[in-house]
């Protein structure tokens, strides 16, 4: 007659526990946007993309030296959703 007292001890599932999920795979794709000129074009063309809508001046790296005398590159990198 005890035994109708005794608790069960397996776990029961509390329905405010959210159930882990695996996240959906990334769409995303890397992108590299490269300009590569002399600084006076970076700066121009960065500042073109810019006024365009399509990417801040503080999201490009610094320009950096080329194997070329005279010539910097910067990089922007973004994720592309391909869909």
């Amino acid at each position: 007659m005890t035994e109708d007292f005794i608790r069960d001890s397996s776990p029961t599932p509390n329905p405010a526990t959210p159930v882990p999920s695996t996240p959906p795979p990334d769409k995303r794709h890397p992108l590299k946007v490269i300009v590569i000129s002399s600084p006076q074009g970076v700066t121009r063309t960065i500042h073109t993309f810019y006024r365009l809508g399509y990417a801040h001046v503080s999201e490009w790296s610094k320009p950096q030296p080329t194997q070329n005398p005279g010539e910097v590159m910067s990089v922007l990198y973004r994720r592309l959703r391909i869909d």
